[in-house]
């Protein structure tokens, strides 16, 4: 997983793409992206674990899906999320 390059800046790390104005391109990784948050947090050290698998995630949003989807039955013995 590529990190943020030292000393850029959020705002910095993303630059309008050429191909589309509705995309970004990231600076860290070369990637199209139409969400900058959610892309920056893949570079962030930052992780959120499943309590139930290996799983890890950089968005607690998308660890809450993968539980939901893959662990629906832990959610309602545990009467969480």
């Amino acid at each position: 997983m590529p990190s943020v390059p030292v000393g850029l800046s959020y705002h910095e790390m993303f630059a309008v793409s050429l191909g589309s104005p509705a995309l970004w391109r990231c600076r860290a990784c070369g990637k199209q992206v139409t969400n900058r948050w959610h892309h920056f947090h893949i570079h962030t050290a930052q992780r959120s674990l499943c309590p139930y698998c290996p799983a890890t995630y950089s968005r607690i949003d998308t660890l809450r899906s993968h539980i939901r989807t893959k662990h629906r039955e832990m959610m309602f013995a545990k009467g969480s999320l």
